[in-house]
């Protein structure tokens, strides 16, 4: 999937999600991440060059680049750092839904390499983008330096969540269209909510809700790698860590083992009392982990 550098960027569609998109991009540049648009790959980005593999965060579904920012910060010191929006999500140039599925995304990948022209990358990827890294270290082997998945997608847990109870009925309960979607969704996501400031929630809420047809096209293609088999990553070969949170309502823990089935060098974690985005609720933990992972890469390559 050949992003267009010369596409527009998806702008919010209010005034006041465009204010808020420019405070988040303000906030991020304090923590030494400026948010980039050039070559088709709005990001976010900042770190030294020379410091290693450049660490990529995938985001997860229904969200951008913006929910791996907690953890970015934490690692920006240390790392080159990149915050995608993936295709279909956040201020990534529109392309058709109905075209954005699985094999599409892990072909994204490999034009946001090529178009940034990165050397060999540490992928971590939350959720959905658990399972495009997960997927992409598996199909490219020798493309990905280290892998980390957070509460990943990819293999259906032997203990079912509502979300894939009501996946399998035909029923989508992540679609957001009002401001009460929006509060069951992010109350799902943690065992403790963040505080979010009521005016904050409405304006995500809305313009979740301009995305909600869009991100349901997407969500049924990728209902196959929903409900996958750990078949697919048997063949990932790069120093792995796998993050569950232990509290997960949206991708049950259980499926955490079968990761580790699938790649019997892999490293596991689970983190007591977190929920299912992991990497906002518990982000020094999250990103103890990764350094651990980097570790293990600098090791391999000497």
């Amino acid at each position: 999937m050949r992003s267009d550098s010369k596409a527009p960027l998806v702008r919010p569609v209010t005034r006041s999600g465009r204010l808020l998109r420019g405070f988040i991009h303000r906030t991020a540049r304090f923590a030494g991440l400026r948010h980039v648009a050039d070559r088709g790959w709005p990001r976010f980005e900042g770190g030294d060059a020379r410091s290693g593999p450049p660490v990529v965060l995938v985001h997860g579904f229904g969200v951008d680049g913006t929910t791996m920012l907690q953890l970015a910060r934490r690692l920006v010191k240390r790392h080159r750092v990149l915050v995608p929006d993936l295709p279909g999500f956040g201020l990534h140039p529109r392309q058709d839904p109905r075209a954005i599925d699985f094999p599409r995304l892990l072909d994204s990948i490999d034009d946001l390499i090529a178009a940034l022209d990165l050397p060999k990358p540490v992928l971590v990827g939350s959720s959905m983008g658990g399972a495009i890294a997960g997927g992409y270290a598996a199909s490219r082997p020798d493309a990905v330096a280290g892998l980390v998945v957070i509460g990943p997608a990819g293999i259906e847990p032997p203990i079912e969540t509502e979300i894939f109870a009501a996946a399998k009925r035909d029923e989508h309960l992540l679609r957001i269209d009002t401001p009460e979607d929006f509060e069951r969704v992010y109350d799902l996501n943690f065992t403790r909510s963040p505080w979010m400031p009521g005016w904050m929630k409405g304006i995500v809420a809305r313009e979740a809700a301009n995305r909600a047809d869009d991100h349901e096209i997407i969500l049924r293609n990728l209902e196959d790698v929903m409900l996958g088999s750990p078949d697919r990553f048997r063949t990932v070969s790069c120093p792995t860590e796998i993050v569950w949170g232990g509290d997960d309502r949206i991708i049950h823990p259980s499926a955490a083992t079968l990761w580790q089935a699938a790649i019997p060098f892999a490293g596991l974690t689970v983190i007591e009392g977190a929920g299912h985005s992991t990497m906002v609720e518990r982000p020094d933990e999250v990103a103890a982990i990764v350094e651990r992972l980097m570790a293990r890469v600098e090791a391999a390559g000497d």
